[in-house]
């Protein structure tokens, strides 16, 4: 028999007998081939196997791997792994058609891999049938065989089915073996481990071939991911929620380094992704646009901006987009994963700060763009994604659009205050003469300090303390009028005594505006950020009094459909604005001693630290508490390691979040513990 006479039975065969009947290989001729199948050929099946169209509604996804504890269970399981190892078998035989000018010794080299996924299909009926299932009593999918059969060159094949599907398998056999030998069923447990065996030599083999064909000049994992087109990518050759197999893949002579880069690997599998990027200047760009000014940060901002960018990644999910100015060590990111974090997709920006004409991303659907914050920067870095985003999104206008400028400005957040009744509100003050005016008002009313703040400033930046009883010393005044040189304005307001900061997250939807959580934060004498807390009860540890002026005053204050959540989410709808925002606020005390509330500090219409704090708090062990701040890299001690309980959730220790061996000079520091007390002090436990 001639191997294009064999492969046309196993490919078109209807029966499955016919499909899986083993040939000597010595028996086989390849002397004389035909001339190339043609394109859109369509496996032959029984009734009983054909498979689904794509994207029906009854192809069967992976097992759970708690459904195996009894026969059904496991025959369900081993059901889904034998039609892929038959799709294996007509995708080998698909490539001996489709290719028949290819080295005879890689067709020699199919036929002897396509003779042991033949046996491994047998192998899974048999042992199907002895747990009462027939193959064919569930739908199959086609998936595999839509994500190989287009292929074009044998290169194709070795870099999709060899080192893509078949490397996931060395994941997928090891580990279902273990499960299945954990339920008390050692027939299973030992045709995986044979699968798995098998396995190394196929992802051998194919690996052989990719070197053969690929670019000279390309290392392995370069090449791989550039022979692999959408919908693949190297994400689909590890399994996916099992510890991915070194020891198999070096065997296979997969090298370190490539296993190293597939270990970070992240693409998104089934989710349209979101795309998020860090740009936490905002209101300094603001600042410079009243100006018409063309904006360039500071030299400590870049330090920030390149430090702390990697701050996205605990933002976004498995299956989103970041998008970074530089790449991260791929160290940095092992120390992520083994902390217990997701990883998203990282597409790395160019060197002018923009994505590639060539990036894949381009081409993707996309679900929602999420910058830090939209500024003319973000609108300029993502504006190239625009169209790819879903229709919810297209159907807004322009994400970035001038009357997002007024939702920067500190104003916004007095206005708002002004609307919601909060008595003690900010003057806006345009000249010199206006704000020692306003600062002599404040002194008549017996008022000791008061804050100047700049309306565009971040983090309690560009505040200036001042004596009401003093004039205005030169270095002060000085302050004031570059702040009003630059901006057009600030706002004056008395310095309060404050007893505890906090911060409500929502996120502005297209239904409305959504309440996140609630985050306490420590500011430090000046009211420059230092730290945001998470704690499981919102009011834990604090003082009775503070606790029930929380409960009873405070906290119905910004409930959703409340008068200051509308009132919000007006002006938001009118600007066009949809994402995070969050609103700092703070009790104090009056001259009296009273509590009071001061419901509206500011609006930040942007990611913040402290919902940045909050997803934090997801991997958080209940009633446990953590503190996330922001230090000088010399400032920070060394790691304690995060500790997790039974779930895998934080428990105890802490953690830089970002890359200490890069960064210049500012670290992201997580700290975890059982009591409030463990991790902060009085500031933020509202006894002070």
């Amino acid at each position: 028999m001639r191997v294009d006479e064999f492969a046309h039975r196993v490919l078109l065969a209807e029966s499955l007998q016919e499909k899986l009947e083993f040939v000597d290989l010595g028996d086989l001729s390849d002397h004389e081939r035909d001339s190339a199948i043609g394109k859109n050929v369509e496996p032959g099946r029984p009734v009983h196997l054909k498979m689904q169209r794509k994207g029906g509604a009854h192809t069967l996804a992976s097992p759970n791997i708690s459904e195996v504890s009894d026969d059904e269970d496991r025959g369900r399981l081993l059901h889904f792994f034998a039609n892929h190892e038959l799709l294996a078998t007509e995708l080998m035989a698909l490539v001996l058609l489709k290719f028949p000018d290819a080295p005879s010794e890689f067709r020699r080299g199919v036929l002897r891999t396509l003779k042991e996924e033949q046996r491994h299909t047998k192998w899974y009926i048999q042992r199907m049938k002895e747990c009462g299932v027939e193959f064919g009593d569930f739908p199959v999918s086609r998936y595999f065989w839509d994500m190989v059969a287009t292929m074009e060159t044998p290169l194709d094949y070795v870099a999709r089915l060899s080192l893509t599907f078949e490397q996931a398998n060395l994941d997928y056999s090891l580990h279902y073996a273990e499960v299945m030998r954990q339920a008390g069923d050692d027939a299973s447990a030992a045709i995986l481990q044979q699968i798995y065996k098998d396995e190394i030599r196929h992802v051998s083999y194919g690996l052989k071939w990719f070197r053969v064909w690929k670019e000279a000049d390309e290392d392995d994992w370069t090449a791989f991911k550039r022979s692999l087109s959408f919908p693949l990518s190297p994400r689909r050759a590890k399994g996916a929620g099992s510890k991915i197999n070194r020891e198999g893949r070096l065997a296979a002579g997969l090298d370190e380094d490539f296993i190293n880069e597939l270990e970070v690997f992240e693409r998104s599998v089934g989710r349209t992704p979101n795309v998020f990027y860090f740009c936490p200047d905002a209101e300094d760009e603001m600042s410079e646009q009243w100006q018409g000014k063309g904006y360039q940060p500071s030299k400590i901002m870049e330090s920030l901006v390149r430090d702390l960018e990697v701050l996205m990644l605990f933002l976004s999910r498995r299956d989103d987009v970041v998008l970074l100015r530089q790449a991260p060590s791929r160290e940095y990111l092992m120390r992520l994963r083994d902390a217990g974090f997701d990883l998203p997709e990282i597409e790395v920006l160019n060197n002018k700060g923009r994505i590639d004409d060539d990036s894949f991303l381009r081409e993707r659907k996309i679900n929602a763009l999420r910058p830090w914050a939209w500024c003319p920067s973000s609108g300029q870095v993502m504006q190239p994604l625009q169209e790819k985003c879903s229709a919810a999104e297209k159907s807004l206008e322009a994400r970035w659009n001038p009357k997002l400028r007024g939702l920067f400005s500190k104003m916004m957040g007095a206005e708002l205050a002004d609307e919601v009744g909060d008595v003690q509100i900010a003057t806006n003050c345009r000249s010199m003469d206006e704000v020692e005016s306003q600062v002599a008002a404040l002194a008549g009313q017996g008022v000791a300090q008061a804050v100047i703040k700049a309306s565009f400033a971040a983090s309690g930046r560009g505040l200036i303390l001042i004596d009401c009883q003093q004039a205005f010393d030169g270095a002060v005044a000085r302050r004031v009028q570059r702040v009003l040189a630059k901006q057009g304005e600030v706002l004056v307001e008395p310095w309060l005594q404050r007893v505890l900061d906090f911060s409500v997250q929502y996120e502005m939807e297209s239904s409305g505006l959504r309440k996140v959580g609630l985050i306490r934060l420590q500011n430090d004498d000046r009211g420059q950020f230092k730290s945001c807390v998470f704690a499981s009860k919102f009011c834990q540890g604090m003082k009775p009094e503070l606790a029930r002026f929380m409960m009873e005053v405070s906290l119905p204050v910004y409930a959703e459909g409340g008068a200051l959540s509308r009132g919000l989410q007006e002006v938001l709808q009118q600007c066009g604005y949809r994402g995070p925002v969050g609103v700092d606020a703070f009790v104090y005390r009056d001259e009296a001693g009273r509590l009071c509330l001061r419901q509206v500090c500011e609006v930040n219409p942007r990611y913040t630290m402290g919902r940045l704090t909050l997803e934090l708090g997801k991997r958080v062990a209940p009633g446990h508490s953590l503190k996330f701040e922001i230090l000088r890299k010399k400032d920070l001690a060394p790691d304690e390691g995060l500790q997790v309980d039974r779930r895998g959730l934080f428990c105890r220790g802490r953690m830089c979040l970002n890359d200490r061996d890069r960064a210049e000079n500012f670290l992201a520091c997580l700290s975890v513990g059982k009591r409030l007390d463990d991790i902060e002090d009085e500031t933020c436990l509202g006894t002070r």
